[in-house]
């Protein structure tokens, strides 16, 4: 077969033989150079690209791990009261007496008596220190006291059931607790007691659970510092203020006798009720309470106990 270029040759002689009037020797025409027909390439197949399906993964991811356990400690741990069972009696046991001769009828009687008389409380205390009286206390509880001491005063109060019905409630609304500077010196029967205040007071504490109450009427400008006493070895005279009530009253010289300590100061706490006080000497490390003979804390005597305690 005949490619391209010769096809162009042969054309070219076979229209030079059949030209009319054509010179024989005329010159062929200049051969044409044809390009060289390059060989067309093979055209290459495209490959088609295929979607490939990926898979999405669906649903939620669980973590994985150990869970901790937090505990939340309660504030307040309530205990569960255990039911206690209590014993109810059936019945109340009445005495039975046998009747007796004439003549042993009236201790028979004196017996039946005495098992129907009322018992007197414990918590009774004498009125003065002559021993003439006794004196129950009115039917009065911490309970009913609108008020409760402050401090310490409130806990010995409501500790011992004898002291609301021997001094009362409280006073004021609400009751008010003072700060006084004092001073002590005890002695060898009893101890006494001064009070800064309008006006100053001075206690004389005796050893027979009475007290009296003085004011304290000292004046260093007048009236002498001591009296010149000259006690026994050991013992001390009283001075100034204290001095002064030791020698003007006979019976507190006498009930007190000498002072076995100097006079010392103080702070004390004090409490008025509507029938005695309270006073706390830090020095004596206990409470002072004051029964008055009259109504309210300013009776000029009464008696006095002694409780362990502090404010």
């Amino acid at each position: 077969m005949m490619n391209a270029r010769g096809w162009i040759v042969f054309l070219s002689v076979l229209l030079a033989a059949c030209g009319t009037g054509a010179p024989q020797n005329a010159a062929l025409p200049t051969l044409v150079v044809v390009p060289t027909d390059t060989e067309a390439p093979t055209p290459q197949q495209t490959p088609t690209a295929t979607a490939t399906r990926t898979q999405t993964p669906t649903g939620t991811a669980t973590p994985t791990g150990t869970a901790t356990l937090t505990v939340t400690p309660s504030l307040t741990i309530t205990d569960t009261p255990t039911s206690t069972p209590t014993i109810t009696p059936t019945g109340t046991a009445t005495p039975t007496f046998t009747l007796a001769p004439p003549s042993t009828r009236a201790v028979s009687n004196l017996v039946e008596l005495a098992l129907q008389v009322t018992i007197l409380p414990t918590d009774f205390f004498i009125t003065s220190g002559d021993g003439g009286g006794v004196s129950l206390p009115p039917s009065v509880s911490s309970g009913s006291c609108q008020f409760l001491p402050a401090g310490g005063f409130g806990l010995a109060f409501t500790n011992d059931p004898s002291l609301p019905g021997q001094i009362g409630c409280p006073v004021g609304s609400p009751p008010v607790v003072v700060s006084l500077a004092g001073a002590t010196q005890v002695f060898e029967r009893g101890v006494m007691v001064w009070l800064d205040g309008l006006p100053s007071m001075i206690y004389v504490f005796f050893s027979n659970s009475t007290f009296q109450r003085f004011e304290d009427n000292f004046d260093p400008n007048i009236d002498p510092v001591s009296g010149g006493e000259s006690p026994p070895q050991g013992l001390r005279e009283p001075v100034r203020g204290f001095g002064k009530i030791w020698r003007a009253f006979a019976n507190v010289r006498s009930s007190l006798g000498w002072a076995v300590s100097q006079e010392s100061s103080v702070q004390a706490t004090v409490q008025d009720f509507d029938r005695g006080r309270m006073i706390h000497l830090p020095t004596r490390g206990d409470i002072l309470v004051l029964m008055a003979d009259g109504s309210g804390a300013t009776a000029t005597s009464g008696t006095w106990r002694s409780i362990t305690g502090g404010f």
